[in-house]
């Protein structure tokens, strides 16, 4: 017997479908940039949860989100994965760093994954990866090995793939050791997870509505502006809901910003809320 389905699965699939058909019935203006090399139909995109198999796809521009964050893949996931539906916005991959894994494993889920991305994101702040942030050398010749990997891949490919990290941005826990590491591996950008993660609850959502929480997830971008300079991208994720929540994370430094509980919440036309 099939176990019930849970709320929150509920919750997200109901999410999922919803905003699938508004793809086909919006039309939001564009507000175009570039970052690390790609252009954006907008700096907001949705998170690595949402759209977990790449259900959307691409066709999510006309709601106003410039790039869909799929995954976070293992290598199983990546098999399964359908053929992606175009459309203007830009395909992120998220892959899961699993510590049990080899370094040859991760480098052949890498290679999977970059013939169906615009832009590869690894994963730092999930269950499989923590192990990893406690093996500095394990973890810096993984990421040496995947930044290597990507750039064969980029030399022998007829576009240019970026790589990022997402890591944990927590009050005073803003990651500078590894911003560093990225840094000095040449990665294309950091993604800043201000958010513990899942579960999205219903509390959680609303103590981002608290001025100083946002102002605290703005001062986090803003250190690691100073401390990166212009040598990498920055992304930011968690809590963002309203337009002037928007502005303040660009304001902070932040070129592209992902939404992910607030569009469970609020609806598909979010994108159009955030942008106006």
């Amino acid at each position: 017997m099939d176990k019930p389905m849970d709320w929150q699965t509920l919750r997200n699939r109901i999410a999922l479908k919803l905003t699938s058909v508004a793809c086909h019935l919006s039309a939001v203006p564009r507000r175009p940039v570039t970052v690390m090399g790609l252009e954006f139909p907008s700096p907001v995109g949705i998170a690595a949860g949402f759209d977990r198999n790449g259900a959307l796809g691409r066709r999510v521009a006309p709601l106003g989100f410039g790039f869909n964050e799929i995954g976070s893949l293992t290598a199983a996931a990546l098999v399964r994965l359908k053929p992606i539906s175009p459309g203007e916005a830009r395909l992120g991959v998220n892959l899961t760093l699993d510590a049990k894994c080899s370094i040859a494993e991760t480098c052949a889920l890498l290679r999977g994954a970059w013939q169906h991305a615009d832009y590869l994101a690894l994963n730092l702040i999930g269950p499989a990866s923590a192990p990893l942030l406690h093996q500095g050398e394990q973890l810096h010749n993984l990421l040496s090995a995947l930044r290597e990997e990507l750039h064969h891949l980029n030399q022998k490919g007829e576009r240019r793939v970026p790589l990022i990290a997402k890591l944990r941005c927590l009050p005073e826990q803003i990651p500078f050791s590894l911003a560093e590491l990225l840094l000095r591996l040449e990665f294309d950008g950091l993604l800043a997870a201000h958010d513990p993660g899942p579960p999205a609850t219903r509390e959680r959502y609303l103590a981002w509505q608290d001025p100083r929480r946002q102002a605290q997830a703005c001062e986090q971008i803003e250190h690691l502006r100073r401390f990166c300079g212009k040598d990498i991208a920055l992304l930011s994720v968690g809590g963002i809901q309203t337009a002037s929540h928007l502005q303040a994370r660009v304001r902070a430094g932040a070129e592209l910003v992902q939404v992910h509980a607030a569009l469970l919440r609020q609806g598909p036309w979010l994108g159009y809320k955030l942008l106006r």
